[in-house]
């Protein structure tokens, strides 16, 4: 991701094409402003509800105090996160942002043969806000408890077991289809626009399995609605210490101890100084303690880093992903 390089013009094809064609530059008065000088735009990858979408909304009140202007959480969920991606991509006011996990920039691959965007070119990394382990539920009147129950009930290759992921290509379908090639069995995908579809469909028992960020699952597991099996991260989640992770039930990959994490990213052409002025701020946000304790209680860990070490990480994650979803088949490209 290069702050200044130039986005390629590229449109998805369809009814797309024209809704997501780019403009040829900034215009001079954008540029020339300075930021804040109206309302800041987060543009967040999740429907209302879902775990990064609360994030959004309490990051949006830290810094609408830091920067003096008005911040709003705009929800744009489905495609893996491209619908929202593609719209801050395409922003020229300097004042649009975008909430979201890796899914537009590294599992989008999966969903969509042309990108309306370039992942690494047309991006600015600003933040990793949090991280998150996420943890792997099922309806209650399932028979298996453990990972272990689960493979041996699939291995005799007569059971039907489906779970819900959040799109093709997402974290739930790069997890569950890893685990069903190094045990050797099969799973049923059920993908839907997000975690909180997934989730009444387990909770209806029309679904088997899901995943859940610990805060959404703890109250539920409490009330005997759905039970867990295991975490993906790397370490127990804190307020499910009880559940064990994948990598302690022998299934120690990369995809399996990489926690789901929230993070902020700006269009690669906004202003440097529009970028630092957001990057200082969102840090004494997330640093606050008020903030940590907020995201510690929803099962987060506070991370806050710089845009390069988000970079670092991004560009790890995307080495070991990116290989591991083509073998898996799940490369539309």
């Amino acid at each position: 991701m290069h702050t200044r390089r130039r986005f390629l013009a590229r449109a998805l094809a369809g009814t797309l094409a024209g809704a997501l064609a780019f403009p040829a530059s900034v215009p001079a008065a954008a540029a020339r402003e300075t930021f804040p000088s109206r309302t800041v735009r987060l543009v967040c990858t999740s429907p209302p509800g879902a775990p990064l979408d609360v994030i959004s909304r309490r990051l949006a009140e830290s810094l609408s105090r830091q920067l003096g202007v008005a911040v709003v959480v705009e929800n744009k969920p489905g495609a893996a996160g491209v619908l929202a991606a593609a719209e801050v991509a395409r922003a020229t006011d300097g004042h649009t942002f975008l909430v979201t996990t890796n899914s537009p920039f590294i599992t989008a691959l999966a969903v969509m043969k042309s990108l309306p965007y370039d992942p690494q070119a047309d991006f600015s990394l600003i933040s990793k806000i949090g991280a998150s382990p996420t943890v792997l539920v099922a309806n209650p009147k399932f028979g298996p408890g453990s990972l272990a129950e689960l493979v041996a009930l699939l291995k005799p290759g007569k059971a039907n077991v489906t779970y819900g992921s959040w799109g093709p290509g997402t974290m739930p379908a790069q997890v569950m289809e890893s685990l069903a090639r190094k045990a050797g069995v099969a799973l049923t995908e059920v993908p839907y626009r997000g975690s909180p579809p997934a989730l009444q469909d387990v909770l209806a028992n029309e679904v088997d399995m899901t995943f859940l960020s610990p805060q959404v699952a703890l109250p539920l597991i409490e009330q005997g609605r759905i039970k867990p099996l295991a975490v993906v991260g790397d370490g127990r989640a804190a307020l499910l210490p009880g559940v064990p992770t994948f990598a302690q039930a022998g299934y120690d990959d990369f995809v399996f101890g990489n926690p789901t994490w929230a993070g902020i990213a700006a269009p690669a052409r906004m202003p440097p100084a529009a970028l630092a002025r957001m990057a200082q701020a969102i840090g004494v946000s997330v640093q606050d303690a008020a903030m940590k304790e907020f995201l510690v209680s929803i099962g987060f860990e506070a991370i806050g880093n710089t845009p390069q070490a988000f970079e670092e990480e991004y560009h790890a994650e995307r080495a070991a992903l990116l290989p591991l979803l083509k073998e898996l088949g799940m490369m539309a490209r």
